[in-house]
């Protein structure tokens, strides 16, 4: 597993090759990326399953994608409710399969021992001016190689977080967001704080947490590594009993270890 910055991870189990929420550039002038990809894109692996939380333009970039079809992967991309629609009309003539799930359905892998479900998050989704939540937002749980994995996206705090744990009661390794949370008051109903991530994390009773989500876009008031500073205060001081595991940019994470 590999963190390429903000919610994108590269993971890799049993020959299957996974990648979330692409985003390899600055996707507009006015949202800069602070931190370079680790490697050369053209690096990348081969993308069996490209998992898109939301339809949100720091997590669905038409300019990564765009690369990553354009380099003829044919993956199979895995999201919500009408955010397929968004991929027939902007790539109509890319080779690719998709399917679009509502919360707590299971999606068709071409792998016996590989499973994805598409759970619910706290969140939200647009990208112009009158699609405010035409499209459905939500995390991802994937079964793969004995391992289970939980990616949150985008989400506030709440009882769904809770429930992931007791539907699957085995989560070797619980990614969350941490940052763009303040002011709290107004951002808690879609953006995760670094104590509640930890609450979270106790609640789902995961075995490991790596948190994601910060150090990459200015996107809220809090200075943009204060949210994993926060984290490990929290941990030291009223979460040590979690498995912490804060990467680096680029780090090589062993899933097994």
């Amino acid at each position: 597993m590999i963190w390429l910055g903000h919610t994108t991870f590269l993971f890799r189990i049993n020959g299957v090759t996974f990648l979330t929420d692409p985003i390899f550039e600055s996707p507009h002038l006015f949202l800069k990326r602070n931190h370079d990809l680790p490697f050369n894109k053209e690096s990348l692996p081969k993308i069996d399953y490209l998992l898109i939380s939301h339809d949100h333009r720091d997590h669905l970039d038409k300019k990564s994608i765009r690369f990553i079809l354009n380099r003829g992967d044919n993956p199979t991309i895995l999201t919500g409710l009408n955010i397929d629609k968004w991929f027939e009309s902007n790539f109509k003539s890319a080779n690719y399969s998709i399917q679009a799930a509502g919360w707590y359905q299971q999606y068709q892998t071409k792998e016996n021992d590989t499973n994805v479900y598409y759970l619910p998050a706290r969140h939200w989704s647009k990208r112009g001016m009158f699609d405010t939540n035409k499209r459905l937002w939500g995390s991802f749980l994937i079964e793969a190689g004995n391992k289970t994995i939980y990616f949150s996206g985008d989400t506030g705090y709440g009882s769904h977080l809770k429930e992931v744990g007791e539907l699957f009661k085995n989560i070797d390794i619980a990614i969350l967001g941490i940052g763009a949370y303040q002011p709290e008051w107004f951002m808690e109903a879609n953006h995760i704080s670094p104590l509640n991530a930890l609450r979270a994390i106790h609640e789902m009773n995961a075995q490991k947490f790596i948190p994601m989500h910060y150090g990459m876009f200015d996107l809220s008031d809090e200075p943009i590594l204060e949210p994993v500073e926060s984290l490990i205060k929290f941990h030291a001081t009223e979460f040590s009993h979690i498995n912490l595991s804060v990467l680096k940019v680029g780090e090589n994470h062993l899933i097994n270890s």
